[in-house]
């Protein structure tokens, strides 16, 4: 590569002169996930209302979407005791957004219970039949 007086030399660019404004076109890519990605990614990112929108979430059984659910809120509530800790530790001054935090927290935790309670009273027990064969009623 030739460095030459007045301009710059980039690999696989037109050179220019110093001083000059460059604006170099970036590539955007997009990538198309599968919905079985996307909502792996909802639910370690804790977005629990976006979960229950998902095709693939849509597509499980009753009890998997529940346990989807619940690893979803419980991934934010992790996020939300991180925010809670941070907050604590900046001080007394930040009392009031670390208690917004705190009721958040207790709030989805009642959410949870009360999802899995309501599944599960509902639900009943699994009934296998007596004689051989796949069939497996929830309810």
């Amino acid at each position: 590569m030739r460095k030459i007086k007045g301009e710059i030399k980039i690999p696989g660019k037109t050179p220019r002169v110093k001083g000059q404004k460059v604006v170099l076109k970036k590539k955007t890519t997009i990538k198309a996930f599968t919905p079985e990605e996307e909502l792996d990614y909802l639910v370690a990112r804790g977005d629990w209302e976006l979960v229950v929108t998902s095709q693939a979430f849509l597509k499980r059984s009753p009890e998997g979407q529940v346990q989807i659910l619940r690893k979803a809120i419980d991934n934010r509530i992790k996020q939300l005791e991180e925010t809670l800790n941070y907050l604590i530790n900046l001080g007394p001054e930040e009392r009031a957004a670390a208690m917004g935090v705190l009721a958040r927290m207790q709030d989805l935790r009642k959410r949870r219970n009360g999802f899995l309670k309501r599944f599960y009273e509902q639900a009943g027990q699994r009934r296998l039949p007596k004689k051989g064969g796949i069939k497996i009623d929830f309810w």
